[in-house]
């Protein structure tokens, strides 16, 4: 166990997953056991299978609602891939030239009642510390009717296609425009590329398509102060996202203006503290979420032939 989190008293942190498919990625599972996590999918028979699947988090909810960049009834663009349907089409014209062009082949349309996320703040008292966007291209009308939420929130993550891979969709760079306008520092980006339609597809390198990135509020260049428990989420989110250089900033800047006790402080003042163990690092990196399931399945099994009863 990482005692890291338990000794700088972290809590909880609030976690909307917009357009949420399954696990989350890596990266999160330092901070799983403390994240109040709140999904989103339009469809109520997807939110109960989901909610009754098995999961680490401290809570979880799925709320059946489809969020945009305003209310009302929408028309959904259902593909190939279900990971590939949104709000907006699919620009076949300019994804026939790519290898994936098959998983926007549209099967069909249907109707969707959606919301912004000001209106479940005011509506159903919904709170973020974190926020994860992947909506095929409606990022930026998301965020920018969630002024109320944005406000609170410590960490962005979006993935956005760098040009319209869906008719109308905004790209990066108005990504980047907004949360640099908005406070916000990208500190981390992946980068997606994709071969085109001929039989150099898998030879040499391809163009960047899209990229998820990961965005953090800059307390420091903005000046803004925030409650105690803020700054301890945030020291734990640059924790969990091994930018420690950054959270030792953070937690310097809380100390200087009195939010930060000093005895946390001078526990975080030591290069060990923020480094986790080779073990922690190899279970986290190289052993997957579906791995570890897979694994732990195996052991409760054995046991159960051994005792004759379920131990774990």
């Amino acid at each position: 166990m990482d005692s890291f989190y338990s000794k700088i008293k972290l809590c909880s942190i609030d976690f909307l997953d917009i357009g949420c498919s399954g696990n989350l990625d890596n990266k999160w599972f330092p901070i799983l056991s403390f994240i109040n996590y709140t999904g989103f999918d339009p469809n109520q028979e997807e939110c109960e299978r989901l909610i009754n699947l098995s999961n680490k988090y401290k809570t979880a909810k799925y709320l059946p609602y489809a969020i945009a960049g305003e209310e009302g009834e929408k028309k959904i663009y259902k593909t190939k891939s279900i990971y590939c349907s949104s709000l907006l089409r699919p620009n076949h014209k300019w994804l026939s030239r790519f290898i994936y062009y098959d998983l926007f082949t549209e099967i069909g349309r249907d109707s969707v009642s959606c919301v912004t996320l000001d209106y479940l703040v005011c509506k159903k008292n919904i709170k973020a510390d974190i926020i994860k966007l992947d909506t095929q291209g409606l990022e930026l009308p998301i965020l920018k009717m969630g002024s109320k939420i944005l406000k609170n929130v410590i960490c962005v993550e979006t993935e956005t296609g760098f040009l319209e891979n869906y008719v109308g969709e905004t790209t990066y760079s108005q990504i980047d425009e907004f949360m640099r306008e908005n406070g916000f520092l990208m500190f981390d980006m992946k980068i997606r590329k994709v071969g085109r339609r001929n039989f150099l597809s898998e030879c040499g390198e391809h163009q960047p398509m899209w990229c998820e990135a990961i965005w953090l509020y800059d307390f420091i260049g903005q000046k803004r102060k925030c409650s105690e428990k803020q700054a301890i989420k945030s020291l734990a989110i640059c924790r969990a996202l091994r930018l420690y250089d950054y959270g030792f900033e953070l937690a310097s800047y809380f100390r200087d203006a009195g939010i930060l006790d000093t005895i946390i402080f001078e526990y975080l003042n030591n290069q060990k503290t923020w480094e986790p163990s080779l073990w922690q690092r190899f279970f986290q990196n190289y052993f997957p979420q579906k791995a570890r399931n897979k694994w732990k399945n195996k052991i409760k099994n054995k046991l159960k032939r051994i005792f004759g009863f379920k131990i774990l």
